[in-house]
């Protein structure tokens, strides 16, 4: 492909490099700020179903004898919980 002089996209300046930067700093902080709520309650909502997914994992030890599939118990056998 041939490009010629006309083709070519301008050239932005020192300044105007600055400028536009700038200007998508400000915007992108801006929009980190409107997201920080959401990112907030995301990280709460995940943590409290890591927590209740434990709390379900333990109800079904003391239980059923139920050991959990999280890699760290694979190949163990359940246990017959004492009734």
């Amino acid at each position: 492909m041939i490009h010629t002089i006309k083709d070519m996209k301008p050239i932005e300046s020192h300044e105007q490099l600055l400028q536009r930067f700038t200007k998508r700093i400000i915007e992108l902080r801006s929009k980190l700020e409107e997201l920080q709520s959401s990112y907030d309650e995301y990280t709460k909502i995940e943590r409290d179903l890591v927590r209740l997914e434990g709390s379900i994992q333990v109800v079904k030890y003391i239980s059923l004898g139920e050991l959990p599939n999280d890699g760290n118990h694979d190949g163990m056998k359940d246990h017959n919980p004492n009734k």
